[in-house]
């Protein structure tokens, strides 16, 4: 019997089914912020048992969502076939096994043992986040291999008489796909982080946070990265707000992570814009000139209104054609791979009179990282590059993964930046005026009682994932987790060993409400 078998044989029959039915208890970041100051001002460890019980009610119920979403037919272009993706979904199932075994931590003991299974899932799901990220960049690279003078043998290209051709289509569904996916995980990721911060390190993730001091962290980190890649200063930035004490209920990475990747956009539209490897790029400038050469700034403007607070980013980086926009927010499409922040003619040169931003010596992050246990140091580490898709949940354990990105070429920055910021009713949108340059608002819904944007499941998911668990249960005698996996998602003894919960409700009411209702 394998280990995903093994997983499913210690779940009561029919909790999975149960499990993939129930409705996620969507939460505010009042809701969390509230319960998070609770246990901190008790200053008792047993105070944290209230959202450990919570969370050992509601993460096998997510988890089942992403399994779901997995074993849908929403899966694009014959993803559910390829080796990487059906393992990461036994994965989650081994997950929801661990997760219910593990006895109600109704005590403070019980809480300190569901809190290191915590560590481990936080783990497992940042690799299970490598994994798709790898899978879907090898099926991709398959992909394209296949479009050659021949007919291709998937759906995702096309031939439009100049050339193969991306199928709108075809990139809509992935679009459709991986937006619901990764809205699902920056959920439970959230979830998972916030109770670590408070049982390591005493502090909420979500807390009130001031933007003006987020966005002169983000605009030194941007800077740091941008000049990095071109061996030349980076652009300054013109910071302009009426009010520099703005605060409001948020995730702090969140919005440090949002603000960091529009800052690096529009730095580097503004560099490949006026820079030539390195250098003005009017061939005429003279020495002299050239010398004294500054790049035009970038504009940071910080508003607080009555419903929103609202960030906009502008540069001068020559702007995109309306027919490039949708593509911005393509999972498929890369900024190394598209002409979207390309230039069409010269762009036009203005002065500033607003007070530059000038940081001092550009430092490492100020972002908080989660404790490391040595056990947790000393386990194999995934050899493939960090992207966009492993800071999903965007939580203090990967805070520092998007900073150590290359300046382009993910593909994935934008995109998961507006699933983030329509969490929680704030949304991301950019207006660009092709020569000129290109306008970025973020804004954050200053209503702190607005539920998660957890996506809805359709009901005939479930019934994927009865037919997906009957095939496990009928496999040959094989070890399914290939060598990339298997050290990761190995089953730690402790928690194989501990008794079965003999079936689990999951029709549950919040212990939290009565807390964030004092």
């Amino acid at each position: 019997m394998n280990r995903t078998q093994a997983a499913l044989h210690a779940l009561p029959s029919d909790l999975i089914n149960k499990l993939c039915r129930s409705k996620v208890t969507r939460l505010s970041l009042k809701q969390m912020y509230t319960l998070g100051r609770h246990v901190l001002e008790s200053k008792n460890q047993g105070a944290l048992v209230i959202p450990a019980v919570f969370l050992h009610q509601e993460l096998p119920i997510r988890l089942s969502h992403a399994l779901k979403m997995l074993n849908s037919n929403m899966l694009p272009v014959n993803m559910s076939d390829m080796p990487t993706f059906q393992h990461i979904a036994r994965s989650y199932l081994e997950d929801i096994s661990m997760m219910t075994q593990m006895p109600k931590p109704s005590t403070p003991q019980l809480e300190e043992e569901f809190t290191a299974l915590l560590r481990t899932l936080e783990q497992r799901h940042k690799i299970k986040m490598l994994a798709i990220s790898r899978g879907f960049r090898e099926l991709m690279e398959n992909v394209q291999n296949q479009c050659t003078d021949s007919k291709p043998t998937n759906a995702l290209y096309y031939h439009n008489g100049r050339g193969w051709a991306i199928d709108p289509e075809a990139d809509k569904d992935i679009q459709t796909f991986f937006n619901r996916f990764y809205t699902i995980n920056l959920g439970t990721r959230l979830l998972i982080g916030e109770h670590l911060a408070l049982h390591d390190r005493g502090l909420n993730l979500v807390q009130r946070v001031n933007p003006l001091s987020i966005s002169k962290r983000a605009i030194r980190d941007a800077q740091k990265v941008c000049a990095a890649h071109y061996g030349e200063s980076a652009p300054s930035v013109l910071i302009h707000t009426p009010n520099p004490d703005i605060s409001t209920t948020y995730v702090d990475e969140f919005l440090h992570r949002n603000i960091f990747e529009l800052l690096k956009n529009a730095m580097r539209a503004t560099c490949e814009a006026h820079l030539q490897k390195g250098s003005p790029i009017s061939s005429s400038t003279s020495g002299s000139r050239a010398a004294n050469f500054k790049l035009p700034p970038i504009k940071l403007v910080l508003v607080d209104g009555g419903e929103d607070v609202t960030i906009k980013i502008s540069d001068e980086g020559g702007g995109m054609a309306l027919s490039e926009m949708d593509k911005i927010w393509s999972y498929v499409h890369t900024g190394t791979s598209s002409s979207l922040r390309q230039p069409t003619s010269t762009p036009v040169k203005t002065q500033s009179i607003a007070t530059p931003y000038q940081p001092q010596a550009p430092n490492t992050s100020t972002l908080l990282t989660s404790k490391v246990t040595s056990t947790e140091a000393s386990q194999p580490k995934v050899l493939y590059p960090a992207d966009s898709m492993t800071m999903m949940g965007g939580l203090a354990s990967e805070a520092k993964d998007y900073l150590d990105l290359p300046l382009s070429g993910s593909g994935h920055g934008l995109p998961l930046a507006r699933l983030i910021a329509r969490y929680f009713g704030g949304d991301l949108s950019l207006i660009s005026m092709e020569g000129y340059g290109t306008d970025s608002y973020l804004s954050l819904y200053r209503d702190d009682n607005h539920l998660e944007n957890f996506p809805e499941q359709e009901e005939e998911m479930a019934d994927e994932v009865d037919v997906f668990i009957k095939e496990i249960m009928v496999e040959p005698q094989q070890e399914i987790l290939s060598s990339y996996l298997e050290p990761h998602f190995a089953l730690s003894p402790s928690r194989a060993s501990v008794s079965s919960l003999g079936g689990t409700s999951v029709n549950k009411s919040s212990p939290i409400q009565s807390v964030t209702s004092m």
